[in-house]
């Protein structure tokens, strides 16, 4: 396989990483609930995220092949095992991306004054974001990583308006918010459950690095201090951006439904800034637009790893010999995300189905953490590897395990239904049988890309 010539160092892969897997929105969710999500944050990072880059780190450093996951799956548990967590991880992707750039073009629309009802207008921004994207990530990682970078710095940016504003207003004693006498418990309903699912989805994304394995110079070593620099990251973040907005608004006006912007917007009118708002929206938008560059690029690594198994045609394992870029894995991804776009303009109906889609990503995008937990506990108990996990087999068995019943409760909330739903039995079957219906596509997917790799290669199934 040919090798990368551009490659990430430290800094480099550290900002891609925040840029990858940081969520700034979420934060307005979590604060939606009160001082009860701080330590829910902390819980999330304790039994997910150190879990998930422990996971990396040794199935990385185990599993050195091209496509991350997916190679980690196929090595362990076979080609039809890895195709199928592979086609689930990244079929999640295209309504995500989706979903980022119609939220990035309302975005526009609203700060230039336009008809965010103009459909053509809307499909236009649309259209020249992912262009703008593509090109990017057709260039390479040398000049792919800016918007990452940029998107990582304007979300700090915006993290630091947000702790001012809070700043003022509590040595002003209006805080919105009295944290000694809040209550730190969640309570067990709708709510906290959608809050467990949001935050462990928030902590999402570290496997992502891995993907990168032999596009960052000092390989292991890089990687294992990405990941530490990320989850600390990502805690302060999180947690320091929950506070600071429970001092602007009481819980009860952060909705979930009413999102970050909107809350943004109100917290900046709160002490008399409101004129900022465009300004800090738009480094919110930038830094949104850096995680859908970096996911973007990512994301492409699985059809290009599917073509080197001759899962799909030779040409999506092609690199370009000067930028290292996957061309065709890249190009496809491209097109059916605009494909999305496109069939999400085309009427009522059909936009109620994308929207369900959209949802469903959030499910698609867990279940293959099953696996790679699953393949964790059976890598940790082998003979060390270099670069690998050395924090000896008990505790790597022992996270390995909490890891996956964080997994396998957040996927339980995904199935808590909304306590307004007419018919929550039928919303969760929705749920449940739309998610084995992706399963059999799949399947069928990979019976007719197997019968083709066999025909060329003659390789055992």
């Amino acid at each position: 396989m040919a090798e990368v010539p551009q490659k990430l160092r430290l800094i480099d892969a550290a900002l891609y990483g925040l840029a990858l897997v940081t969520g700034m929105r979420w934060i307005a969710v979590a604060a939606a609930v009160g001082p009860s999500a701080l330590p829910i944050w902390l819980l999330a990072l304790l039994v997910f995220y150190v879990p998930l880059a422990a996971a990396t780190v040794e199935l990385s450093a185990r599993y050195p092949g091209e496509g991350g996951l997916y190679v980690w799956v196929r090595d362990t548990m076979g080609p039809r095992m890895g195709f199928l967590v592979g086609w689930f991880y990244w079929i999640a992707q295209i309504p995500y991306f989706a979903g980022i750039l119609y939220f990035l073009s309302g975005l526009i629309l609203s700060a230039l004054g336009g008809d965010t009802k103009d459909t053509l207008l809307y499909m236009s921004i649309s259209t020249a974001i992912a262009a703008v994207v593509t090109l990017m990530q057709l260039a390479g990682l040398k000049y792919g990583k800016w918007l990452p970078n940029l998107g990582t710095a304007g979300g700090w940016i915006v993290l630091a308006i947000i702790v001012s504003m809070a700043a003022v207003i509590a040595l002003r004693g209006e805080g919105a918010t009295n944290f000694l006498a809040g209550s730190y418990v969640a309570p067990a309903n709708f709510d906290t459950a959608i809050l467990w699912g949001t935050i462990v989805f928030a902590y999402c994304g570290a496997e992502g690095i891995g993907f990168l394995r032999n596009e960052v110079a000092g390989g292991m070593r890089t990687i294992a201090r990405v990941l530490v620099l990320v989850g600390l990251g990502l805690a302060f973040l999180y947690i320091v951006g929950t506070i600071a907005f429970l001092v602007i608004l009481p819980h009860q006006a952060l909705t979930r439904l009413s999102g970050f912007p909107d809350a943004l917007r109100s917290g900046l009118s709160h002490v008399g800034l409101g004129g900022l708002a465009p300004t800090v929206i738009g480094l919110f938008a930038l830094s949104m637009l850096g995680g859908f560059t970096a996911w973007f690029g990512v994301a492409a690594r699985l059809p290009f790893a599917a073509g080197g198994d001759a899962f799909l045609p030779a040409r999506f394992a092609y690199r370009h010999p000067a930028t290292g870029a996957p061309v065709a894995a890249l190009l496809l991804q491209a097109g059916l995300v605009l494909v999305t776009i496109l069939i999400s303009q085309s009427g009522g109906t059909v936009a109620s189905a994308y929207d369900f889609l959209v949802a469903m990503s959030v499910l698609t995008a867990t279940i293959p953490y099953i696996f790679m937990f699953a393949i964790y506990l059976k890598s940790v108990r082998l003979e060390p590897v270099e670069g690998g996990w050395r924090g000896g087999t008990g505790l790597g068995v022992a996270l390995g395990w909490i890891g996956q019943i964080a997994t396998l409760t957040a996927i339980a909330c995904t199935l808590v239904p909304n306590a307004g739903e007419m018919h929550p039995l039928a919303a969760a079957a929705k749920l449940v049988l739309s998610a084995a219906a992706m399963a059999l596509l799949g399947l069928v997917l990979y019976w007719f890309a197997n019968r083709r790799r066999l025909a060329t290669t003659g390789a055992a199934a």
